[in-house]
């Protein structure tokens, strides 16, 4: 049975399917091809398992988790009301993170604490702590603040001189503690040492300056967006003189980086309505922009007014070492920051899950909806979420890249994630791709190499080479 005779059984269509205006115009998907018949089998075969478990997929919902409903409250968030805002998204009028002020890369801030300075974007933010800088690395690449009509919040857009507009817009999104720098090249000072005891990994720090993905795209004549969650000022509004019952590390959660990447990939789409737009998300960045997708395409097909299906537009989805299936933090021992922490360090804990014993989170649930059946939307260019007609007759090609583990399954060298954590059990509808125990990133980026395996999909040789393929593709 075709999936399309799958979900008309199952009356999965709904109001949605009216919504087609993004494709009326373009030519069908060619349903014979490789790529869309493995996907649409795999979509079939994976309907058919969850109907044999007795799920009704018509009835599961892809609205925000009841957990995580959006905050109403219009008073500004302090360290004694933290409690109402964090693990709930924030609509940007009330988001202290959507914020312009003192960016490091904004060439007109000359008087703030952090002002740009001479183009050396390594994350003067944190003054002289090895947390993202001091960057020792040279002939710094061109950027400044995003001026992008209808997002009110902060984004670096690199100097592009010789655009190919053929080519899909970019949009890099870091993650967690990180920002713009994160796909920057970075050196460390001459005789700082590495920090690499957390993941068990030796190497010699890079002396010569490895150009990372910005740059790399940039070159390649793409035009370069990198989102920026403000992590700096998240310990202003956290508690935050410690990471265990508190928020010292600045970590965010969905509730507040999905709503500012969401308002940029939205005007970023109806401000190139005849542009592909490609999202490249790193670690928390990975589910921030699935979330973002889920709850533009909810605004959407729900008839909000100004609301934009992203899936007609959207060329790529490249994820690297996400936790679309757990996160080690949850399993830490003997006190889980997911019940010990109420601040945004832990309830993004909350919402990822154990990576050793992963049981469906509350923020899983529509992202991934029923054993991730809704975890790669429109990749056959017809079904998200339950539903066909949903693309605009646009395939959109997702891929992970991960470490793989030392021993599958038991040992992990990746902190954070494991292959079961970051893959999407969707074969035929995404390309899980591991890279080796070798592939980590040298440079020293992020407290001198502090997690040097968990930035090695992004920015090692091999995770960047695997990025610019998939690009191509």
């Amino acid at each position: 049975m075709s999936i399309r005779a799958v979900a008309v059984v199952f009356g999965l269509c709904g109001l949605a399917c009216q919504n087609q205006d993004p494709g009326e115009d373009k030519p069908p998907v060619d349903e014979a091809s490789a790529e869309v018949k493995a996907c649409r089998e795999r979509i079939a075969a994976k309907t058919a398992e969850v109907q044999a478990a007795g799920i009704d997929i018509s009835t599961w919902s892809i609205q925000d988790a009841p957990e995580m409903a959006e905050i109403t409250t219009t008073a500004p968030q302090t360290q004694d009301t933290y409690r109402t805002y964090d693990g709930h998204y924030r609509p940007l009028t009330n988001h202290q993170g959507c914020s312009v002020d003192n960016l490091y890369y904004d060439k007109a801030n000359t008087a703030g604490t952090t002002p740009y300075k001479d183009g050396n974007n390594d994350g003067k933010w944190t003054g002289a702590v090895a947390f993202g800088g001091p960057n020792a690395a040279t002939d710094y690449i061109g950027g400044d603040k995003a001026k992008i009509d209808g997002y009110p919040c902060a984004a670096k857009e690199y100097t592009q001189n010789n655009e190919d507009s053929a080519k899909p817009i970019i949009i890099l999104v870091h993650g967690n503690s990180t920002r713009p720098h994160t796909w920057e090249k970075f050196v460390l000072p001459a005789g700082t040492s590495v920090n690499t005891a957390t993941e068990n990994v030796q190497f010699t720090a890079d002396t010569t300056a490895r150009e990372q993905l910005a740059e790399k795209l940039i070159a390649l004549r793409y035009r370069v967006i990198a989102v920026d969650f403000r992590t700096d000022i998240v310990t202003t509004i956290d508690p935050a003189a410690n990471s265990t019952t508190q928020n010292a590390a600045g970590n965010i959660d969905h509730g507040w980086a999905t709503p500012i990447l969401q308002s940029l990939v939205k005007a970023v789409m109806k401000n190139n309505p005849n542009r592909k737009v490609a999202l490249i998300g790193h670690s928390l960045g990975v589910t921030v922009v699935r979330d973002a997708l889920r709850r533009q395409y909810v605004e959407w097909s729900s008839g909000r007014s100004g609301g934009v299906n992203p899936f007609p537009q959207l060329s790529h989805v490249i994820l690297g070492s996400g936790a679309n299936h757990g996160v080690s933090t949850y399993d830490t021992q003997p006190n889980s920051l997911c019940a010990a922490n109420d601040t945004m360090r832990g309830t993004i804990v909350c919402e990822m899950g154990s990576r050793s014993n992963y049981v469906q989170t509350y923020f899983h649930k529509p992202l991934n909806g029923p054993r991730d059946l809704f975890a790669t939307p429109c990749a056959d260019g017809d079904y998200a979420f339950g539903k066909t007609g949903q693309c605009g007759n646009n395939v959109v090609k997702y891929f992970t890249i991960t470490m793989t583990d030392k021993t599958k399954g038991t040992n992990y060298q990746d902190f954070y994630v494991s292959e079961a954590a970051s893959r999407i059990e969707m074969e035929g509808c995404v390309t899980n791709t591991l890279t080796t125990l070798s592939d980590y990133d040298t440079s020293g980026y992020f407290n001198k190499g502090f997690i040097a395996n968990h930035f090695g999909s992004m920015r090692s040789s091999a995770g960047l080479d695997l990025v610019l393929r998939y690009l191509a593709q």
